[in-house]
């Protein structure tokens, strides 16, 4: 009799996988971002780990397969169009990069709104995650307003701060000339400094022309960018590492795929905000050794100018919180990364608390 039975399960079992196989389905998808793939170590990781990864494992454990079309460095969506093009499905999956949405994903740049936070990419990458997980208005946001469905979240090293020009007092910065992206701009601010709007992609060549004398920048990006040739100090601000790689598919998209596929997605999704905030990490400390080799000058800010311009900040976290109030979206976002940067341990040289 148990002979009989596992035939007949096995027959059955053969069946089912051969339905399974006559019935796959190749997808193919567009993948794009902003930044430029190997230049920025957020997008190579999109490139090398998260779509490859998602590809083998579909085939693996569903029999269908994904077919991806890249496009990235802009071709498809420009830094701060992304939103746009996953929501119109211009494009599947993409960075959208919310430092480039400061107004229609003002609660998504939570991480900015924390300044001086850890400078680890790994410790910050997890803080954000478990905000995501916990604060399901943020995920709502992309679902019911963009069209789109969260797949990742990872972070960006370390900003510190790149000139022209040697510094080590906040003082020495007031009236000069520094570029930032969006929500870091309070920073400069601050201590008196100029603020100018801009993106990794016009940098080199706006350091040369002198339309700024600084940026607030992580070490990969400023050797990936090439902007420790005209730029040669290099100084550990340590405003904190940032989750600001935000990884969206289209929603029409989604719901097209087999649920078996969803979930690997969201699976693979899970891992690379471990594996790309481990890149960042390691690929921020080989920067620094070869912006030494270049002849840049690296440095740190003493503990107590650091203070003194945490100090001098506005409180940001509940200015900002306010804002994200009054606009209707996540609330909780910038308190739910305080405590869970708290948690991991981090102690902020500014006690950083929302009412």
């Amino acid at each position: 009799m148990k002979r009989i039975v596992s035939t007949a399960v096995t027959a059955v079992s053969l069946a089912v996988a051969a339905m399974g196989t006559a019935s796959a389905d190749t997808f193919r998808l567009t993948i794009g971002a902003g930044h430029p793939a190997d230049a920025a170590v957020w997008i190579t990781t999109m490139r090398d780990f998260l779509a490859p990864e998602i590809a083998k494992r579909v085939e693996q454990k569903t029999g269908h397969k994904i077919e991806w079309v890249n496009a990235y460095g802009g071709s498809v969506c420009k830094l701060g169009e992304c939103l746009e093009a996953v929501e119109s499905g211009l494009v599947d999956i993409a960075d959208l990069h919310v430092a480039f949405e400061p107004t229609k994903l003002m609660a998504h740049n939570f991480p900015y709104f924390v300044p001086f936070g850890t400078p680890d990419p790994v410790v910050a990458a997890r803080a954000a995650r478990k905000v995501y997980d916990t604060v399901p208005g943020l995920k709502t946001i992309l679902e019911t307003k963009y069209n789109q469905v969260f797949l990742a979240i990872g972070a960006v090293g370390n900003y510190n701060m790149l000139t022209t020009f040697p510094w080590d007092k906040v003082e020495q910065l007031k009236g000069r000339k520094i570029a930032a992206a969006g929500p870091n701009i309070p920073w400069l601010q601050a201590v008196g400094s100029i603020p100018v709007q801009s993106n990794l992609n016009e940098a080199y060549t706006s350091f040369q022309t002198g339309v700024y004398e600084g940026w607030i920048m992580f070490p990969d990006a400023t050797v990936g960018f090439k902007l420790h040739e005209v730029a040669k100090n290099y100084t550990f601000t340590d405003f904190g590492a940032i989750p600001n790689v935000l990884i969206t598919i289209n929603k029409d998209t989604w719901k097209k795929l087999p649920k078996a596929v969803q979930d690997i997605m969201l699976e693979v999704g899970k891992e690379y905000t471990e594996v790309e905030s481990k890149a960042a990490l390691e690929k921020g400390q080989r920067s620094v050794e070869i912006m030494k080799a270049a002849g840049a000058t690296v440095r740190s800010l003493s503990d107590a100018e650091k203070v003194k311009w945490a100090n001098a900040l506005p409180d940001i976290p509940n200015e900002r919180t306010a804002e994200i109030k009054k606009a209707g979206q996540a609330s909780q976002a910038v308190a739910a990364y305080i405590k869970a940067l708290k948690e991991a341990g981090v102690k902020l040289p500014r006690d950083w608390k929302v009412q």
